[in-house]
């Protein structure tokens, strides 16, 4: 078996692990009171996102590239606790393991990384070196079964996605005096809702454009290659419009539970970001059904429309939508 097109499912598992306990940790100090120091605060954010994030793509593989991002990461921490318990970090300075636990958790598990990795890379050159041509050949052709697997761990992106939003949103305390590109309480929210309807006029073209390229307007011809150029030059501009809103509301209101209204908005834009990651799946890999994409497409312009219509649309009609 080729050790490179197929990693030992083992190991990823283990390496995703550790490094989803060192984003655990660093985002509940985070939301516990570092966020308020200056420059620290953001520093341990980006950990935990960079670190949920290369966790979640080592479910699926683990390129060079993957593995040298999680060293990276546990290289990175290892030496920002060092330094902010000797010559300070960007002004700020700790004592010893405090916080505890988490101070000597987070050494742990960065440590553990670390061991992972270089555990990992000294076994795969102890197989390449036993491995003959005839392996070789072989595992170039990756089992059906592997294909299946890696599939479902695909599937998972979309969920950990959303569930991590929803996490946040959560656990993170509401700044309602959140700005908006500078603007605050009521005028913020007239911004938020403008550009929510901005996003949900993209996502319209987006779906026409989609239903023109499928064939589904029959009064057009077939649609030439620059409509899929537009496509997805109006996606990716939607998608850049989507997050300086979505920051606001998730840093400024969280995940809310009540009223039905605000559950229905809270909810919808967690998933509409799994929606979001899912779509892009399905147009990266080939192997999926030929319905998985305009469902995938069609299931992220309704969560933009629900998001609208419970937000945006509801601000912008006097503070009521009917049936919320």
């Amino acid at each position: 078996m080729n050790t490179r097109s197929l990693p030992s499912l083992a190991p990823r598992l283990v390496l995703a692990a550790a490094l989803a306990a060192s984003g655990y940790i660093h985002a509940q100090l985070y939301i516990d009171g570092y966020r308020y120091v200056d420059v620290v605060g953001s520093l341990f954010l980006l950990q935990a996102s960079t670190s949920f994030a290369v966790a979640a793509l080592l479910l699926l593989a683990a390129p060079p590239l993957l593995r040298i991002a999680a060293a990276t990461i546990a290289i990175c921490t290892l030496a920002a606790f060092a330094a902010s318990r000797t010559v300070g970090l960007f002004g700020f300075s700790e004592q010893g393991l405090q916080p505890a636990p988490q101070a000597l958790l987070s050494l742990i598990v960065e440590a553990l990384v670390l061991l992972i990795l270089v555990a990992w890379r000294v076994s795969e050159a102890a197989a390449e070196s036993r491995a003959g041509a005839a392996d070789h050949a072989e595992g170039l052709a990756r089992p059906a079964r592997h294909r299946r697997l890696y599939d479902v761990l695909w599937l998972l992106l979309p969920v950990a996605v959303a569930i991590g939003l929803f996490w946040f949103g959560r656990v993170h305390t509401p700044d309602y005096q959140a700005s908006l590109f500078g603007n605050r309480g009521d005028d913020a929210r007239l911004l938020k809702a403008q550009l929510g309807s901005a996003l949900l006029g993209l996502a319209l073209i987006q779906l026409l454009l989609a239903l023109w390229i499928y064939g589904r307007l029959p009064a057009l011809r077939a649609a030439p290659h620059r409509v899929h150029t537009t496509h997805r030059l109006i996606g990716l501009t939607a998608f850049l419009l989507s997050l300086p809103i979505a920051r606001h509301c998730i840093t400024a209101y969280g995940v809310q539970f009540a009223p039905t209204r605000v559950a229905l908005h809270s909810l919808t834009g967690c998933f509409l970001y799994g929606a979001f990651v899912a779509k892009v799946i399905v147009v990266r890999h080939r192997r999926w059904p030929g319905w998985a994409l305009p469902l995938a497409g069609g299931t992220l312009v309704t969560a933009i429309a629900l998001v609208w219509y419970a937000a945006a649309f509801w601000y912008l009609n006097g503070l009521h939508a009917p049936g919320l």
